[in-house]
Formats: C-alpha cells, structure tokens, sequence
C-alpha cells in the first residue's frame, strides 16, 4: 500500500468519524445513554438500600451483566442508524460527487465510510460499558469488571461491524426508513432461523416441506448468522456452556459475510451515484 493511499484512506475514515461527530442525532444519543446510565445506578443504589439484608446477594459484576445486555440491544439499534446515514447523508448534502472525483476507488470508498462509522458506534459501546462498570462498582461497592465481559465486548465488536455494513448494503437500495425495517427484520429473521434449525438433524431439513420452513432454510444456509456472535458473547458472559458448534457456525460466518462484502463492492462499483 503506498504513502498516498495510506493517507487518502485515513483521510476518508477520519472524514467519516467527524461527519457523525456533528451529527445532532449523536449529540442526543450520547446525552441520552449517560443520563440512563446514571439513572439505573441511582435505582441500583436505591434497590441496595432498601433491601439490605433481604434481597439476593447483588454484586459489580452480575449486575453489570444486566446492563451488558442492555447495551448490546440498543447499541444494534444505534449501529443501524448509523451504518444507513453513512452513505446517505452524502446524498443528502450532495456531497457524494466530489468525494468519487477524487483518487480514490468506490471500494476505498465503501470501505472508508463502513469502518470510521464503526470506529465512532464501537467508541460509544466501549464509553457506555465503561462508565456502567464504574458506577455500578461504586453502587454494589465491588468491582464489576472480569474478563468474560472483555471477551463478549471484543465480539460484540464484530457484530457490531457486521450490523452496520448489513445497514450499508440495504442503504443503497432502500430508503432510510425501509433500510432501517428491512435490518431490523433481517435480524429477527436470522435469530429465529437459527433457533429453529439448529435443533434439526440434517437428515430432516427437507422434510415436511412448508413455505415457512422453505424461508427458514434459505435464510439459514445463505445468510451471515449475525446472532452466532451475541449468543456466544451471552455464553462467554454468563459463564453458561458453549453448546454451539464454534467452528461450523465460524466458517459459516466467514464465508457468507465474505460473500455479501464482495456482492456490496460490485454494487457500488456499479452503481450510478
């Protein structure tokens, strides 16, 4: 990789990040999650209080886990809207033009835009846990923070990543609010895909054949399992065991998500901004 394009490429990024930077919608979110945050450390505190002695034992760490999982739901939320807005606020602001007159190719520029805003969500997810684990070691006057939730943080990261170039792809080919429905829909769609067809032998895929169950498969074996990683991520945060099947349900991820980046690169390449 040469100097030049070292420097276009992080220019790019870094032109991302501070575009969502003066976004008004980051703004609020930011003012949003701190006030909530505070907020259950001040009813955890409460919910101590007045239940010493009587209530089930309450530490950092378990109750961290609840906000944990909190986190992770909303923080998809906040990655949907952002990865969408990534590529359309260019649009919008009719900016799109001048950034591919540039030296630079539609991938650098797909590329670009998906990772700063991940650099920007995944800072807010890290911010989020930290300043929960801080205040909740304060309320429950134990330390909160063990390394199971390093590692559910690290792959929350990829799925953080994932959800927001799923966002990306559906950006440009729906409108915000049908590219928002639509990964929103997606992701229920994979979570009860899974579920159902995980607990089928092989041997019974096609069999009892129904319109549903047809959607069920093509989702299961074409689609990226987006959900393989915030179940693992549960599973390595509870301590519970790993009933998954890591290295099938890995390669899978790989493959199809290695797919749909190269169906998202010819799709910008082709399309006419």
């Amino acid at each position: 990789m040469t100097t030049m394009y070292k420097a276009q490429w992080k220019a790019m990024i870094r032109d991302t990040i501070l575009k969502e930077l003066r976004s008004k919608t980051l703004v609020f979110i930011f003012i949003a999650t701190t006030l909530m945050i505070f907020l259950c450390h001040a009813l955890l505190k409460l919910f101590i209080s007045s239940n010493q002695g009587t209530a089930p034992m309450i530490t950092g760490a378990n109750s961290l886990s609840i906000m944990f999982t909190m986190i992770n739901a909303w923080s998809v939320i906040i990655a949907g809207i952002f990865g969408i807005s990534s590529i359309r606020s260019d649009f919008k602001d009719k900016i799109i033009y001048q950034y591919l007159s540039f030296p630079i190719s539609r991938t650098q520029y797909m590329f670009s835009r998906i990772l700063g805003t991940w650099i920007l969500v995944y800072s807010y997810y890290l911010y989020s846990y930290f300043l929960s684990a801080i205040l909740f070691s304060v309320a429950t006057h134990s330390w909160a923070f063990h390394t199971a939730h390093l590692i559910s943080m690290l792959l929350m990261g990829l799925y953080v990543f994932l959800i927001i170039f799923i966002s990306f792809l559906y950006s440009m080919v729906a409108g915000k609010i049908g590219a928002f429905l639509l990964l929103i829909s997606s992701v229920a769609v994979i979570s009860i895909s899974s579920s159902s067809m995980r607990v089928l032998a092989y041997s019974e895929y096609l069999k009892d054949l129904t319109l549903f169950k047809v959607i069920g498969l093509l989702v299961y074996l074409f689609l990226p399992r987006v959900n393989y990683l915030t179940e693992l991520a549960s599973n390595v945060l509870s301590k519970e065991e790993i009933t998954l099947n890591i290295g099938l349900e890995s390669l899978h991820l790989f493959v199809t998500t290695a797919f749909f980046l190269f169906l998202a690169d010819q799709l910008v390449k082709r399309k006419n901004f």
